[in-house]
C-alpha cells in the first residue's frame, strides 16, 4: 500500500502577481522559473504524470475548471488533484503468547491500579492495547503480526514449549487490522489454553522475513511486545539449555535487523530491575531481563532517552500509551509540500483555512516548518485534531491558490 496525501489544487481566477509573498524572513518558497508536474489519478489507485498543459476555463464563479496537469509559469492558476506519496510503514508486531501472560498468579496484574476492581491477565491487556492502536492507526500502516510461540505450543518441558509456525500468523498487508485481531487469542484466554515458553529470537526471526520483501525506502520496522526474558535457542543440548539458559541471539538478531533497515521497538510489560533465581520454572536462571530489554532495545536502533531504554508498562494504560507513542512515531504529521507553492500564503488547509496554529502542541489546525537553508523543501506540520485525522485516514485535503488583482 502507498498511503497519499491528497492534494486539491484550486485557485482561483485573475492575474497572479509575479512575485512569491515570503512566510517569513527566513522561509519563502524557493519554487522558480521551469515547469510544475502535477501526478494525477490514473483510476487504479497509482499516479500518472501529465507531460503537456491546457488553458483553464472559467466556470463564472470565480473558479477554473481542471485543464491539464503541468503549471507552466507565468500560467500558475489551474485546478488539478495532486497524488504526493507519503511512505507507508511497514510493521509487524511481535507479540509475546507465552503462559507466564495469562498465568495464575503470577500473570495477573492491577491493570487499572484500582485495588476494588478484579486483576486481569497481562494478555488481556495486551490485546485490548493492540485494538486500541489498530483502531488508531490501523489505515496508515501496512501491519503484520507474529505470536511466539504459536498457539501450538504447550506447557512441556520439551521443545514443545517452543513451537512456532513456520511464517508470520499475518503476512504483512494494508487494512490488515481485522486479520491481525482474528489471528490472535482473545482477551479471555487462560492457562488452559495459552501455553509455552519465550522464543523471541524465533518470532523476530518470522518477523524479519515478513518485512524482507518491503520496499527499503519505506519505514520497516517491529515492534515486540514481552514479559520476560527469551530462552528456546536453537540447537539446545538437553532441556534445561532451552528452557532455563537465557537465549542471547536475540539482541544480535535485533542488531543484524537494524544493519537491514529494520528497526525494532521493545515494550516491556511490568519489567523490575533484579537477577531471577535459579530453579526449574522454565524461564532463564541468573538473568536481569530489565537490563536484556535494555540492550535489545539499543541494538533496535530506536532505544528511548534516559536509563530505561525500552518503553516498561506497569498498567494497561501505560501499554496502550507506549503503543500509540511509538505508532505515532511511525505517521509523522510533517508533510513536504512537492510540488511546493507558488504563493506559500494562499496555501490553505481544510477545514481550517488559510489560518496558521501558533502553537502545534495545544491547537487544532496547521503550520509551516521555518526553512533555515532556501535550499530546504517547504514542509507544514499537522497539529492537533489535524493530525489525528491525517493519521486515521492516511490523507489530507490542501489547496494551492493565487492572489487575485
Amino acid at each position: 500500500m502507498r498511503r497519499s496525501a491528497l492534494f486539491l489544487v484550486f485557485i482561483a481566477t485573475g492575474a497572479c502577481r509575479g512575485d512569491s509573498p515570503e512566510i517569513s524572513d527566513s522561509t519563502t518558497s524557493t519554487q522558480t522559473g521551469g515547469s510544475t508536474t502535477v501526478p494525477t489519478s490514473d483510476g487504479g489507485g497509482s499516479s500518472a504524470t501529465s507531460a503537456t498543459s491546457a488553458a483553464a476555463t472559467s466556470t463564472g464563479d470565480g473558479t477554473t475548471e481542471p485543464a491539464g496537469t503541468t503549471f507552466e509559469p507565468p500560467i500558475w492558476c489551474g485546478e488539478a488533484l495532486l497524488d504526493i506519496p507519503v511512505p507507508t510503514p511497514g510493521v509487524m508486531l511481535v507479540l509475546d503468547k507465552s503462559g507466564s501472560m495469562v498465568a495464575d498468579p503470577g500473570g495477573l496484574w492491577d491493570h487499572d491500579n484500582d485495588p476494588n476492581t478484579p486483576t486481569v491477565t497481562r494478555w488481556n491487556s495486551l490485546h485490548s492495547a493492540v485494538e486500541q492502536a489498530l483502531g488508531d492507526f490501523g489505515d496508515s500502516m501496512d501491519l503484520g503480526a507474529v505470536l511466539f510461540p504459536s498457539t501450538s505450543a504447550t506447557a512441556s518441558d520439551s521443545e514443545a514449549a517452543c513451537l512456532m509456525n513456520a511464517a508470520a500468523e499475518v503476512p504483512i498487508a494494508a487494512m490488515n487490522g481485522p486479520a491481525i485481531l482474528a489471528a490472535i487469542p482473545g482477551p479471555l484466554v487462560d492457562g488452559v489454553t495459552m501455553q509455552g515458553a519465550t522464543p523471541a529470537t524465533r518470532g523476530l526471526e518470522r518477523a524479519i522475513q515478513a518485512l524482507a520483501d518491503a520496499p527499503a525506502e519505506r519505514p520497516r520496522v517491529m515492534i515486540l511486545v514481552t514479559d520476560g526474558a527469551a530462552n528456546c535457542q536453537a540447537n539446545a543440548p538437553d532441556t534445561s539449555t532451552l528452557l532455563e539458559v537465557y537465549d542471547d541471539e536475540v539482541t544480535k538478531t535485533v542488531a543484524a535487523a537494524a544493519a537491514m533497515g529494520i528497526h525494532t521497538y521493545v515494550v516491556g510489560i511490568a519489567v523490575a530491575p533484579g537477577v531471577s533465581g535459579v530453579e526449574a520454572d522454565g524461564e532463564p536462571d541468573n538473568v536481569d531481563t530489565f537490563e536484556k530489554l535494555n540492550a535489545l532495545a539499543i541494538a533496535g536502533g530506536v532505544a528511548r532517552p534516559g536509563d530505561e531504554k525500552f518503553f516498561n508498562a506497569h498498567d494497561q494504560a501505560q501499554l496502550g500509551a507506549a503503543l500509540q507513542a511509538i505508532s505515532m512515531a511511525l505517521v509523522p504529521c510533517v508533510i513536504t509540500l512537492d510540488p511546493e507553492p507558488r504563493y506559500p500564503y494562499s496555501v490553505e488547509v481544510a477545514p481550517y483555512g488559510s489560518h496558521q496554529v501558533d502553537n502545534c502542541v495545544t491547537e487544532d489546525g496547521w503550520m509551516f516548518l521555518p526553512q533555515t537553508d532556501p535550499e530546504e523543501p517547504l514542509q507544514i506540520e499537522l497539529c492537533g485534531e489535524a493530525c489525528a485525522d491525517y493519521r486515521r485516514r492516511g490523507a489530507f485535503d490542501i489547496k494551492y491558490r493565487c492572489p487575485v488583482g
